[in-house]
């Protein structure tokens, strides 16, 4: 499974977000600075797709932007996806007789890998993902080389 730009930056914004804390909001063109440039004009229509979502709060103004609108031990990361991607994957039902056994094969396949992704994404939540993002930017740190 490959994550869409659009799932790839609304998962960068809000690790800036979950960095920033819950007090202070930030501006779509800031996160896009923190986060390599990202296109604001496109993460700022991602902002708002997740603030419809309810996991931001947004407010007008000099000191306004986005903030998270949950703590981040309460945003899972399956749902966060599925809000910018839609559904991730299909359930289909295998109709014995109508297909041959090896594409039945592949559809148990596709179903397991389904369910797998399904329990990956739905135990994991923003303080995870940002806990083990923060482990490995620690580590990356203190790498060096001969």
């Amino acid at each position: 499974m490959r994550l869409s730009k659009q799932t790839e930056y609304g998962l960068r914004a809000v690790v800036q977000l979950a960095r920033i804390g819950p007090r202070h909001y930030a501006q779509s063109r800031d996160l896009s600075q923190a986060e390599s440039g990202m296109p604001s004009k496109y993460l700022e229509a991602i902002l708002l797709t997740l603030r419809r979502g309810g996991f931001l709060e947004s407010k007008v103004g000099r000191e306004g932007g986005y903030r998270l609108a949950k703590s981040p031990k309460e945003i899972r990361i399956g749902d966060l996806i599925r809000r910018l991607e839609g559904r991730l994957t299909v359930h289909e039902e295998v109709v014995a007789g109508e297909i041959s056994p090896g594409e039945i094969a592949v559809h148990l396949l596709n179903q397991k890998l389904t369910e797998a992704t399904d329990d990956v994404l739905d135990s994991l939540t923003l303080a995870d993902l940002l806990d083990q993002a923060n482990l490995a930017a620690g580590l990356q740190q203190q790498m060096y080389y001969i």
